[in-house]
């Protein structure tokens, strides 16, 4: 390993960097740089702010680097633990891997150059590293592959309903209905939604973002104490839905999902804002019971950024 040792130092010092980068860039706009909104997500399933996360990240990558330097000396048969540092980093990285793939069901970019690098790390140390650490992370992917992690059992060990998920509530005097839109405040398509939503007449507004929302104002919105992202990301994709805007519909009658900006904006004008409300009568519904799923056109996808993921 003596011979890539350069090499690893050089690489774990750059891979600092970037991190050190990704620091200044929180510091200064508030949120990571990301290429994707899977990113963003992932921020929002963790217990410690995203500054805190890469400052981990920063001092794991600087002690790699120092430790090269230190142990050029080391003795035969004592500790390597520039070994060791490699596949804890390792495991830890095919953790947070394993719960990208199999609970948040999203892939966050940064977090795979990150990944990416302490798997290159552990492959320049030698055939024997490299078998370590990738038995390591087989391990992990297998075990976590075998767990339940799955939306239902979430929400069922979580006892949450849409209303933790909820930000804010517009109420209106003699509501007829309850309806609940899923949106992302960095959708396109949300935004014209959220537009739209100005008066209220026979229906009450709950507002359920998928994402922590931070400086945006709803006029008119009052809002919850505290409200879960992730009910209302798990609530989607118990209904196999990937983007937003979504809206849920409560009535007597049953359960109505309308998707796509221009026809929630259709039914919200016909079902909300007139004095007898009319019976929605979009085009490409799916009768499934109690429940009608209205068209997919004009929303953002939940796990890329709306430029690329708008239709």
């Amino acid at each position: 390993m003596n011979g890539n040792a350069r090499k690893i130092s050089y690489l774990s010092f750059a891979a600092s960097l970037i991190i050190a980068i990704q620091m200044i860039i929180i510091l200064f706009r508030g949120q990571a740089a990301c290429l994707n909104e899977g990113c963003r997500i992932i921020e929002n399933l963790t217990a410690i702010p995203p500054l805190y996360f890469n400052l981990l990240g920063f001092i794991y990558f600087q002690v790699i680097f120092w430790t090269i330097f230190m142990l050029r000396n080391r003795h035969a048969g004592s500790i390597d633990w520039l070994r060791v540092l490699l596949i804890a980093g390792l495991g830890a990285e095919g953790v947070l891997l394993a719960y990208q793939i199999f609970v948040a069901q999203t892939l966050c970019s940064y977090c795979l150059i990150i990944f990416a690098i302490v798997l290159v790390l552990n492959l320049m140390a030698g055939r024997q590293q490299s078998v370590a650490g990738l038995s390591v992370l087989a391990g992990i992917l297998l075990i976590f592959s075998l767990l339940g992690f799955g939306p239902s059992l979430l929400l069922s060990l979580r006892n949450q309903t849409l209303s933790a998920g909820t930000y804010g509530t517009r109420t209106c005097s003699n509501p007829a209905k309850k309806v609940y839109l899923f949106f992302s405040a960095t959708c396109p398509h949300c935004r014209k939604v959220l537009a739209a939503l100005e008066n209220c007449n026979s229906c009450d507004f709950y507002f359920n973002p998928v994402g922590r929302l931070k400086n945006m104002e709803l006029a008119g919105v009052k809002k919850s104490p505290s409200y879960s992202p992730e009910v209302n990301r798990l609530m989607l994709s118990l209904l196999g839905i990937k983007g937003v805007p979504v809206l849920l519909a409560r009535d007597p009658s049953g359960l109505s999902i309308i998707r796509g900006d221009e026809r929630i904006i259709s039914y919200i004008k016909q079902s909300c804002y007139q004095e007898a409300p009319l019976p929605y009568l979009g085009p490409n519904a799916v009768q499934d019971k109690n429940m009608s799923i209205y068209g997919e056109e004009g929303e953002c996808s939940m796990t890329v950024d709306c430029e690329h993921g708008a239709k």
